[in-house]
């Protein structure tokens, strides 16, 4: 366990500075991906008046900004350094990678759609809807991701020292 949670911590710091610190050129750059592939995805959900760029309509004095924070790159390093801290396959870790990466992205663009869902109704709604309601939807979903990682992982014989 201390193992894990060792690897685990170095493997965030590691990827939040490879991957998403301002300071990293490919931070910059992949961040930039996911916002652009985040803002198009979600501008698929919605009419095509209520989106510009990086930007949702709600009314014409209040808009939602999709930035780098809301791209959906934290949910997904948090579960990339688990399954990378967690004892399995090469193959495997990068099969789930690769899961994970399309199934978060995919849940962060409808968590987007149920925050402006819930703005239209009432713009008091932004707080519950994106601090509480899709934050716990991310959460949950790298959860249940990561317990479907370890729980589908081939299980390695156990040697016995004699």
């Amino acid at each position: 366990m201390i193992k894990f949670l060792l690897t685990y911590w170095i493997g965030i710091a590691l990827f939040f500075g490879i991957f998403y610190w301002d300071g990293s050129p490919l931070g910059l750059l992949i961040n930039q991906y996911q916002t652009n592939l985040t803002s198009y995805l979600t501008s698929l959900t919605l009419p095509n008046e209520m989106m510009n760029n990086y930007r949702i309509f709600i009314t014409n004095n209040y808009s939602l900004i999709i930035e780098k924070a809301c791209n959906g790159i934290i949910p997904y390093l948090f579960f990339l350094a688990s399954i990378m801290a967690f004892p399995a396959t090469l193959l495997h870790k990068v099969k789930w990678a690769i899961f994970g990466y399309i199934l978060i992205s995919l849940i962060n663009t409808f968590r987007i759609w149920m925050v402006t869902q819930f703005v239209l109704q009432e713009q008091n709604n932004f707080s519950l809807a994106h601090d509480y309601l899709g934050n716990a939807l991310l959460i949950f979903t790298g959860l249940m991701l990561f317990t479907v990682f370890v729980k589908s992982r081939k299980k390695q014989p156990v040697l016995i020292k004699v």
